[in-house]
C-alpha cells in the first residue's frame, strides 16, 4: 500500500465562479506564515495555456481550499511558482519563470508587490525551487539556494542576501544531479536528516512522472546527490504525475502535493470539461519514507561526462554496496571517507583503476562517502548505491 492519493483542486468544478483558473492549475507550494498561525497554498492557474497567472489560497486543517485570489496576472505568462516565507520583511519572496526569465518577487503580508527583478534569464518554464538556508546569518555567507533544471542536469546556486533586492547575488551554477533527459517543474526539500529535489521528468514511455534526489543535511557546494522513482502508480498509460511538492501541512501529515493531467493527446473523444489535459492539484499521503533510500533500493547519479574530470562528494546515506559503470579509457581516482564534513577536510583514502576499455568497479560495504575522479577527459561514470 503506498498511501491515499485524493485531488485538492478540480478546475473544472470553478468554470463558473472563478473561470481564470479553469484552464489548469499546478505548481502547488504549501507554506506557513508564523506570523498569522495559518497555511498558504500558491499555485498557477490559467485559462488557456497562454494566460498562467499566480494565486494564494488559505488552507485549513481538513485541507479544505478558502479564499482563492490572484496575486500575479498575465501577460506576460507565469509559467511556475515557488515561494518561501520572508522573516526579515514579514512577507513572501516569489521565484516566477516569466516566458524564458527567472525573476524574484517580494509581496508584503497582504500580498502586494514591493519589488522585484530578473536574476536568469534562458531558462525552461520549469521554475525554480527556492530553498532558505537559516541558522548563521551574515552578509558574507549564502542564506538560500535555487534550484533549477536545463534539459538532463538539475542546478542549483547560493545566493547570498535573498532578505535584500538590492544587495542579492548569486554564486556560480553547481551541478547538484544528473538524470533523464527532460527534466522539468521542480521543488526543494529540507526535511530532518536530508536535502534534496523533487522534480518531474519525461519518460521513455512518453509520459510525466516524478523523481527524488538527495543527500545528507550537510551542506556544501561541493555535494552531489543520488537519485530514486518515487512509487506513486497509476493504472493507466495516459495519466501524469508531475509538479511534485513535499509538505507536512496543514494536518501535520507527510505529503506530496503534485500535478494529476492526462495525455495531450489522450485515446477518446473530448466531450467532457474536465477530462481534457487540464492539470489538477492533487495530493499524495504516503505510507513509505520517500526520505529513506531503502525505499527506492537503489538509488544513481551520471556522475561524470566525457568532458568532466571530478565529481560531487557523495553522501552515500547508509548504502551496502556501490557499483560505478565506466565507459572511455584512462585512470579513474575513487575517493572514500567517513563524512562529508571529514571528506572536505581531505581526510580520505583513494583507490586508483585503470581502463582500456568499458568495466565497472564494485565497492561492498563503502564508508560514507565517495567522490569520483579522472586523470583524463572522455571517461563517462554512472555511479548506483545499493541498499
Amino acid at each position: 500500500m503506498l498511501g491515499k492519493v485524493y485531488p485538492l483542486i478540480t478546475p473544472s468544478q470553478y468554470k463558473d465562479s472563478l473561470p481564470d483558473i479553469a484552464g489548469g492549475v499546478g505548481t502547488p507550494r504549501l507554506i506557513y506564515n508564523p506570523e498569522l498561525g495559518e497555511w498558504l497554498l500558491f499555485f498557477t492557474g490559467w485559462v488557456n495555456a497562454n494566460r498562467r497567472e499566480i494565486f494564494v489560497a488559505n488552507i485549513d486543517r481538513n485541507l479544505n481550499i478558502e479564499n482563492i485570489r490572484k496575486i500575479v496576472s498575465a501577460p506576460p505568462t507565469r509559467d511556475a511558482v515557488n515561494v518561501m516565507y520572508d522573516p526579515w520583511n514579514n512577507g513572501y519572496i516569489l521565484s516566477i519563470t516569466e516566458g524564458g526569465v527567472l525573476s524574484i518577487r517580494y509581496f508584503d503580508e497582504d500580498f502586494r508587490e514591493i519589488s522585484g527583478k530578473t536574476i536568469l534569464k534562458n531558462m525552461q518554464d520549469s521554475g525554480a525551487a527556492l530553498l532558505s538556508i537559516m541558522g548563521s546569518y551574515s552578509e558574507e555567507n549564502p542564506n538560500a539556494i535555487i534550484f533549477y533544471p536545463r534539459r538532463d542536469t538539475v542546478y542549483w546556486r547560493f545566493i547570498r542576501r535573498i532578505d535584500s533586492i538590492d544587495e542579492m547575488s548569486l554564486d556560480e551554477p553547481l551541478v547538484f544531479s544528473r538524470i533523464e533527459k527532460n527534466n522539468d517543474v521542480i521543488d526543494g526539500f529540507r526535511v530532518n536528516n536530508r536535502i534534496g529535489i523533487l522534480v518531474e521528468y519525461f519518460t521513455d514511455k512518453q509520459n510525466w512522472r516524478s523523481r527524488i534526489a538527495m543527500s545528507g543535511t550537510y551542506i556544501d557546494p561541493n555535494i552531489r546527490a543520488l537519485s530514486g522513482y518515487l512509487p506513486l502508480a497509476f493504472n493507466d498509460q495516459h495519466s501524469n504525475f508531475g509538479h511534485p511538492s513535499f509538505t507536512t501541512g496543514s494536518d501535520g501529515k507527510p505529503k506530496v502535493l503534485f500535478s494529476f493531467f492526462l495525455s495531450h493527446a489522450p485515446p477518446f473523444l473530448i466531450e467532457d470539461y474536465s477530462r481534457q489535459w487540464r492539470h489538477e492539484i492533487w495530493v499524495w499521503e504516503p505510507q513509505v519514507d520517500i526520505f529513506d533510500p531503502k525505499t527506492y533500493g537503489v538509488m544513481f547519479d551520471h556522475a561524470l561526462t566525457k568532458d568532466e574530470k571530478n565529481s560531487g562528494i557523495y553522501d552515500l546515506m547508509g548504502a551496502r554496496k556501490i557499483v560505478l559503470q565506466i565507459k572511455g579509457e584512462g585512470k579513474i581516482v575513487l575517493e572514500e571517507s567517513v563524512s562529508v564534513e571529514e571528506h572536505l577536510n581531505k581526510n580520505f583514502v583513494k583507490n586508483k583503476y585503470f581502463f582500456d576499455e568499458p568495466g565497472r568497479i564494485v565497492v561492498e560495504d563503502p564508508l560514507g562517502t565517495v567522490r569520483i575522479r579522472s586523470e583524463n577527459a572522455g571517461i563517462d561514470v554512472w555511479i548506483m548505491a545499493k541498499y
